[in-house]
């Protein structure tokens, strides 16, 4: 199955990344009877966006023919987008994005079945009230 991590680097030993939308890279790997192939890193076009990062990195996810992604939590815009993709979200652990992926290989990852709330960041949010 291919799946896409978040991550906070480029690399297998990176740590996984909790956030979705504004993490820095996007790994990119086929699990095969538990062994990874075909890895490559994206470095994530979200992080730096004012708004609709969610969604942007949703796309990326879904351009890559990605059955799975791996995250600390997905917004509800992207993770719309995943559901229309049909892609299924799975929680990441602490650790690195080789341990996360050793355990998604051994069903061991809580499958994500609704969007992180929606904390005011997303849409734009930050840059709302002129505060």
């Amino acid at each position: 199955m291919k799946v896409v991590i978040a991550s906070t680097g480029e690399h297998l030993d990176s740590q996984a990344s909790p956030v979705f939308g504004r993490c820095s890279h996007l790994i990119v790997v086929d699990v095969v009877d538990g062994n990874f192939e075909n890895i490559k890193a994206i470095p994530n076009s979200g992080i730096n966006a004012g708004g609709g990062a969610g969604i942007q990195t949703a796309r990326l996810v879904g351009n890559e023919k990605a059955e799975v992604v791996i995250s600390g939590s997905v917004g509800p815009n992207a993770f719309e987008v995943l559901k229309q993709l049909e892609i299924k979200a799975y929680k990441m652990v602490p650790g690195t994005v080789e341990e996360n992926l050793t355990l998604l290989s051994q069903d061991k990852l809580e499958e994500l079945t609704f969007p992180a709330r929606d904390n005011g960041m997303g849409r734009g949010g930050a840059q709302r009230g002129g505060r």
